[in-house]
């Protein structure tokens, strides 16, 4: 049972990380807007129709006992996914990179090897281990020991956590959208709409 296969056959992935936004406008035109302290991840794929019917017969399976009620885990470290998150940083080491929670903040705890360069830039992907994935907002220096990230404050208890970077990030997700699917020819199966996914909060 599994939505990782759905992810590592993608046709087309939409990702976003923005906050919920609510605007209002007033008959003058002033725009009011009000945002959420934090957003999460959601995900939309949509899978090419097609597909041979002996390899989605286990796959289909598997989604449906999850269906719209069950978490999984699932990434993006399938090799043609490669492109969309990886570690930016100059950092050789970056596995055993440790960071702590403190006042809601992430702070580099230990594992930085390097004396000058960059440990994070912008758009850089931070999974605390068991936790949630956060993205990188301001480029963090060798040196430096706090990191910006989407989501502040975080959402873990204090501490100091092991860390999941770029392509290792995991993300718990729950299926909001499930498209029925049809055999579309002899032997292959079609979905009439795409999967919308969202971090389980």
């Amino acid at each position: 049972m599994s939505f990782q296969p759905i992810f590592d056959n993608a046709a087309d992935m939409k990702i976003s990380n923005r906050r919920f936004v609510a605007q209002t406008q007033t008959r003058s035109g002033v725009v009011r807007s009000v945002s959420q302290n934090n957003s999460i991840w959601r995900f939309t794929i949509s899978l090419a129709d097609g597909q041979p019917w002996e390899n989605w017969r286990t796959y289909i399976s598997g989604y449906e006992q999850l269906n719209r009620y069950t978490t999984d885990t699932v990434d993006l470290s399938q090799s043609g996914f490669s492109y969309m998150f990886p570690y930016q940083g100059d950092e050789t080491n970056i596995a055993n990179l440790r960071v702590s929670v403190i006042n809601g903040e992430l702070r580099v705890q230990s594992g930085v090897t390097i004396t000058s360069g960059y440990l994070f830039l912008v758009g850089d992907l931070i999974q605390l281990v068991g936790g949630r994935v956060y993205q990188v907002t301001q480029p963090v220096l060798w040196s430096d020991t706090s990191i910006s990230t989407h989501r502040a404050p975080v959402d873990e208890a204090v501490g100091t956590y092991d860390t999941n970077i770029g392509v290792l990030a995991e993300w718990e997700v729950i299926c909001t959208t499930m498209p029925k699917w049809s055999f579309v020819d002899h032997k292959r199966v079609g979905w009439d709409g795409p999967f919308e996914f969202q971090e389980a909060m």
